[in-house]
């Protein structure tokens, strides 16, 4: 029962998304396209939570680089985020926080790596987390 709920709702959604933004130009490629966008992030919410795992660790990270503990807890962060699915299909290469952890500014590279991400600002990327 929950599981029509949720099929129809997301049904609802996209239907609205559909003719709520079409423009009289009939941009409708772009309305897809962020129509697939959406319901890829909502397909992997649950990776969300692993995600925000990750950064945690990696400000973690950060305190002990250089170390042995820093290392294996590097190839943790590591294989956590490269086998999610949004991390495969937004990024372009894996991610390796071993590198991060010595950048100046590590979201502008985590940026080069998924470009999509390219969108989204530091400050709104660090709100929508908190809201998780």
């Amino acid at each position: 029962m929950v599981t029509k709920l949720v099929v129809v709702v997301l049904v609802a959604i996209a239907l609205i998304g559909i003719f709520g933004n079409m423009s009289s130009q009939g941009n409708l490629g772009e309305t897809f396209e962020n129509i697939q966008v959406s319901m890829t992030t909502v397909a992997y919410a649950g990776e969300l939570d692993e995600i925000k795992t990750a950064i945690n660790e990696f400000m973690h990270l950060r305190t002990i680089r250089g170390t042995d503990d820093g290392k294996i807890l590097a190839e943790k962060i590591d294989n956590r985020l490269n086998n999610l699915e949004l991390v495969k299909i937004y990024c372009d290469q894996e991610i390796s926080t071993i590198e991060l952890v010595y950048e100046r500014n590590p979201y502008k590279k985590i940026q080069e790596i998924c470009p999509k991400l390219e969108e989204l600002s530091l400050s709104k990327a660090a709100q929508l987390f908190r809201l998780i």
